[in-house]
């Protein structure tokens, strides 16, 4: 796999119904854990660690939308080719979105919302 294709389907099953804005950030969040050394240290590390995004936990679902696809891999293009320009939410290593209360989120630092996600700086 690619890191196209990592990042991709990192937007896709996490945010491919959110505004391009949240998209953006939830890459965002990939990129932030890819800097910081305790996460793998290249982009599907990240996407594909355990128990990390919620969308991965049984393995890679099938990818259905293909119009969706498409959206997700130009957002994760335009993220890997300049990601300082266009993050909307810098430092983020965590989100959620409204509909979950995750046990961590009351222990670090919010940093904003995008679309229907919530997002953090964990360290």
């Amino acid at each position: 796999m690619t890191p196209l294709f990592c990042m991709a389907a990192a937007i896709y099953f996490e945010a491919r119904s959110e505004p391009l804005d949240a998209q953006v950030a939830v890459a965002g969040v990939v990129l932030e854990r890819v800097a910081h050394d305790k996460y793998p240290d290249d982009v599907c590390g990240v996407v594909f660690q355990h128990k990390q995004f919620s969308a991965f936990n049984a393995g890679l679902p099938a990818i259905r939308n293909y119009a969706a696809w498409a959206v997700s891999e130009n957002v994760a293009q335009m993220v890997l080719d300049d990601p300082q320009s266009i993050m909307p939410i810098v430092g983020a290593t965590h989100y959620h979105t409204e509909d979950v209360m995750p046990y961590w989120a009351g222990q670090f630092e919010y940093l904003g919302q995008s679309g229907s996600h919530l997002f953090y700086r964990g360290f």
